[in-house]
């Protein structure tokens, strides 16, 4: 049996931040509205300078931003998409760390077992 570099195996393990508890079921929770406001509060926090203009694209809202000559498109979802964003600063941004308390705690789902 060949062995498989440890590096390889954790790359394939790598999961995008949007992907990620509790991250996911805040993204889940907000409305559409809501989610593309944290995401240009949180990339203009982070030194994204946002584009004003929103955009859609293939159903999904877009936020453009620029950070030294790099630019970033973050597509936004309804509610119904998993996962609910893709695209936007690579997973290491300082972003996505933002954007979970700029939405603040995911609600519960309601149970089956209150009615």
């Amino acid at each position: 049996m060949r062995a498989v570099p440890l590096l390889l195996v954790l790359v394939s393990c790598a999961t995008a931040p949007a992907t990620r508890s509790p991250l996911r079921e805040q993204l889940s929770a907000a409305d559409t509205a809501q989610l593309e406001q944290a995401s240009r509060t949180c990339l203009t926090k982070t030194g994204w300078k946002v584009d004003p203009l929103g955009g859609a694209m293939g159903g999904a809202e877009v936020v453009t931003a620029y950070k030294n000559k790099t630019r970033t498109d973050l597509y936004i979802y309804s509610p119904d998409m998993k996962p609910r964003v893709t695209g936007g600063p690579p997973d290491d941004e300082p972003f996505w760390s933002c954007l979970g308390p700029e939405l603040g705690p995911a609600k519960p789902a309601p149970s089956a077992s209150s009615h």
